[in-house]
């Protein structure tokens, strides 16, 4: 949330609606930082993984270092991080879908959510896979959270939005993890999630398209048929 404000507020001119992104960038920041110290107080806030640098700086001295398909190496703090921050993601993604499928009233819409369960959960088992092999914990999963209702206090259209939203920022996330990779084995599976959650956004889209809930951004104009009218 903070991200697109702030890219907002960047290519924003008028007076006016900076300062308005300006307000919403403040205000989540601001809630980012309640909601932080309200997981702390009840103790649900799901730290990194710690662990104990070197007390020098170390160098790469071979070309092994790129190398995760042989020996491999270690996770380096950055990939640990990257790694950990897309599972957090991951497993919010499943979680809704999840609790969104068992409300839905669309079969079209229940049979994609079941399908983007599937997909953050294939994704979740291989961030995983790949933090256990360096002896480093996983976040926690949230579907124990989900009731067992099927009363939807959302409508499909709002529900597939948020699923939307999720899997296209999931995007921006991932590439930013695999431009953080330095061994061939995460940037192999960053490129295979960032290819799977393409597929999943196509069928959203289609989705979207089908039952007229997605609106058309304004067009650049076209100067050919603007040429022809005369």
């Amino acid at each position: 949330m903070v991200l697109g404000h702030t890219t907002s507020l960047g290519v924003s001119v008028r007076e006016d609606l900076r300062y308005f992104y300006d307000s919403c960038d403040n205000d989540a920041k601001r809630m980012y930082h309640q909601t932080l110290e309200l997981l702390l107080e009840k103790g649900e806030f799901q730290r990194d993984p710690y662990f104990y640098p070197a007390k020098n700086p170390e160098y790469i001295s071979s070309q092994d270092f790129l190398d995760g398909f042989g020996k491999g190496r270690r996770l380096t703090a950055l990939e640990i991080i990257s790694i950990s921050f897309n599972l957090k993601k991951s497993i919010m993604a499943k979680t809704l879908s999840i609790g969104f499928s068992q409300v839905s009233q669309s079969k079209e819409v229940r049979e994609f959510l079941e399908d983007s369960e599937k997909t953050a959960d294939e994704q979740i088992q291989s961030f995983s896979k790949i933090m256990h092999a360096d002896n480093l914990p996983v976040p926690k999963s949230w579907e124990t959270e989900v009731t067992t209702s099927t009363d939807s206090p959302f409508s499909d259209k709002l529900m597939m939005y948020h699923i939307g939203f999720l899997f296209q920022a999931a995007q921006a996330y991932h590439g930013t993890g695999l431009a953080s990779a330095m061994r061939t084995d995460l940037v192999a599976a960053y490129e295979g999630v960032i290819l799977k959650n393409l597929m999943v956004t196509k069928k959203w889209f289609n989705i979207m398209v089908k039952n007229k809930w997605l609106e058309q951004p304004p067009l650049a104009p076209n100067r050919k048929e603007i040429a022809k009218e005369k």
